[in-house]
């Protein structure tokens, strides 16, 4: 059963959008101003421009300094950050419910009246850069970014999020506000709140400090995203050989994600899935295997990845394929439906227990669907998903002639590819 809980969604006349969740026993609140500004809104030349307004965020105000920021969120005791992601930038807190205006203004106050000096934005570039090379020493992570940008060859979607090191360097201050301007405005901003709060009472909080804005114009046109099968072979010196491999996969608004979820489940997504079982439970092949759904609302990629002694990566690749081709012509069993089933509906029910993850759940559903999305809706709909609705999605998705491959490790075979991948023209 789901706590109590009623729901509100109101739209300012500027077209911001504000969406509620009351909590009846929580004693806190979390929130979040979620803004559609994120990597894929980037330009050719912009890469890591949504990112570093977040960091720029924090740096200082017209009324505050970045000093009194961080001590003013620390006395309130609870929680609060920021994150980028693809199609979003998130500021978002979780606090006392009698501490709900004063962190609502601080984190309103950042988000609308960033005031960097150019010193606070050169300083900032360097942290960037040094976050960007942290995510290079990481063979997994770097392989990862470098694999997603090349499956969406030219196409903001292919963005790393952190941006490039040479993009970063050419930002000016001027750029920034530029971009700032064109994608922070009210039609493009949701504000979040579960928990412990009044909804007319929020509302009027929001409307006070967001009420005012101007709505923009025309947003540039976005081409289509398309994905592309890859290969990269990447030879680098390192302990292990990581690999990962991809394939087009329907993305967040698409009507077989529920599908996809059990398909992702019983492939690798849990410790008792296919891979984790035979590639390392049986054969001690890796001890870091899994997969995962990377999705956008209307597009994403099916990924597995494994790391493995540099001279059993034929052997894991040889084993990865079958496993694959395996669920691409037999599907899976009632057995595995069930218990991938029962994992979700898990994840699913045990995520309400907390007022963070209730306020994201909100939020993304109303900006992906527009509208509010019953948990109850939700489990419906994995509770009828049948054995051919996931025969027929592992068929059609993990096609080999689809798959891109990403290897980096101390020795590269060139015949990799081969193994897994159907003859490609040179």
């Amino acid at each position: 059963m789901t706590p109590p809980h009623d729901h509100r969604f109101h739209v300012l006349d500027n077209g911001l959008r504000i969406v509620t969740e009351r909590i009846l026993d929580a004693q806190s609140i979390s929130f979040g101003i979620w803004i559609e500004a994120g990597s894929r809104h980037e330009a050719h030349g912009q890469e890591g421009m949504a990112h570093l307004w977040e960091h720029l965020a924090f740096k200082g105000t017209n009324t505050r300094s970045a000093l009194h920021i961080a001590k003013s969120l620390d006395m309130l005791g609870g929680h609060s950050n920021a994150y980028t992601s693809r199609e979003h930038t998130c500021f978002h807190a979780r606090v006392r419910d009698t501490h709900l205006e004063t962190a609502l203004d601080i984190l309103s106050d950042i988000v609308l009246s960033p005031k960097p000096s150019e010193e606070d934005f050169e300083r900032e570039k360097d942290v960037v850069l040094q976050e960007i090379a942290m995510v290079e020493d990481d063979p997994e992570e770097s392989l990862m970014d470098a694999f997603w940008t090349a499956i969406w060859p030219d196409s903001p979607a292919g963005h790393p999020i952190l941006g490039l090191p040479d993009t970063v360097r050419a930002f000016t201050l001027a750029d920034m506000r530029a971009w700032r301007a064109v994608h922070y405005r009210p039609e493009s901003i949701l504000i979040a709140g579960a928990g412990s709060l009044d909804h007319e009472g929020f509302q009027a909080m929001v409307h006070k400090r967001f009420g005012t804005l101007v709505p923009g114009g025309p947003l540039p046109a976005r081409k289509p995203d398309i994905y592309r099968p890859a290969t990269l072979l990447t030879e680098r010196d390192i302990e292990q050989t990581h690999v990962a491999l991809s394939f087009p996969a329907p993305g967040g608004r698409d009507e077989r994600r529920f599908a996809v979820s059990i398909l992702n489940a019983v492939l690798g997504g849990t410790m008792s899935s296919r891979l984790f079982q035979e590639v390392r439970e049986r054969r001690g092949l890796a001890y870091s295997v899994y997969s995962f759904i990377n999705s956008l609302a209307d597009a994403g990629a099916l990924q597995v990845y494994a790391a493995v002694d540099p001279q059993r990566a034929g052997e894991l690749l040889v084993c990865v394929r079958d496993e694959l081709d395996r669920m691409a012509s037999q599907g899976i069993t009632q057995e595995e439906l069930e218990h991938a089933r029962d994992h979700m509906l898990s994840v699913l029910y045990l995520s309400l227990e907390a007022s963070e993850d209730r306020m994201s759940r909100l939020a993304r559903n109303q900006l992906t669907f527009g509208r509010y999305v019953p948990p109850e809706e939700s489990a419906a709909r994995f509770e009828a998903v049948t054995l051919e609705d996931v025969r027929a999605l592992a068929a059609a998705l993990l096609n080999p002639a689809k798959a891109g491959l990403a290897v980096l490790g101390p020795v590269i075979d060139p015949g990799f590819g081969e193994t897994v991948l159907p003859a490609r023209p040179k």
